[in-house]
């Protein structure tokens, strides 16, 4: 199956499961100028963290993964991106999706979530809105010897690839967006709403 979509030019991309000189060149370009600047170990020790998480994603079926880091508003501001895949039984998308929305509100009984149901142009899809203290400061970097946990927001969106567009399609397209700042949520729904339009599904192998 092939995927399609399209992602804002300010994302830029960590490409899942590298080799390690694949992964050493990825590090080093997206370092740019910041190399010159680090020991021999401080980039050998990136380099390492880049080539894991490379792995670390591919081993989860994320075809797909990036990161954005900038300004809104003249706010520092960022957030992860991640386009999966995962093996999925069912005999009609939109059934299958009915049932990811009943199972992921079971599971999110308090107020802190959200689970809708969203037509895209590329089938049915269940979005999720979660906002937890998912991230602490370790209390050792703290000036009170505490750990501070950090808000995070995260859209999730569960899409059944329809069998119409893909024959004996039995996968689930899960795109994932999370962000510790918080205050640029809605702008961000603007974006990701914006990315799942795009959105679609050919057969083939090949993923863009």
């Amino acid at each position: 199956m092939r995927v399609v979509f399209e992602v804002p030019p300010f994302f830029q991309e960590i490409t899942p499961g590298l080799d390690p000189d694949a992964a050493h060149t990825a590090a080093i370009t997206r370092l740019g100028a910041r190399a010159a600047a680090l020991s021999e170990q401080e980039l050998d020790e990136t380099v390492t963290t880049y080539r894991l998480a490379s792995q670390t994603l591919a081993d989860t079926g994320v075809f797909y993964a990036a990161t954005c880091l900038g300004t809104i508003n003249g706010d520092g501001s960022m957030g992860t991106l991640t386009l999966a895949r995962q093996p999925l039984t069912y005999r009609d998308a939109r059934i299958a999706a009915e049932g990811i929305a009943e199972i992921m509100t079971s599971r999110r009984p308090g107020g802190t979530s959200t689970v809708e149901m969203l037509g895209l142009p590329c089938g049915e899809a269940v979005l999720v809105f979660d906002r937890t203290a998912a991230l602490r400061i370790p209390a050792e970097l703290t000036e009170y010897g505490a750990d501070i946990p950090i808000d995070v927001a995260q859209l999730q969106a569960f899409v059944p690839v329809p069998q119409q567009t893909v024959p004996g399609a039995q996968e689930l397209v899960v795109v994932t967006f999370g962000t510790p700042s918080t205050d640029h949520w809605a702008d961000y729904c603007e974006i990701m709403a914006a990315l799942l339009r795009t959105l679609r599904f050919t057969p083939g192998d090949s993923l863009s």
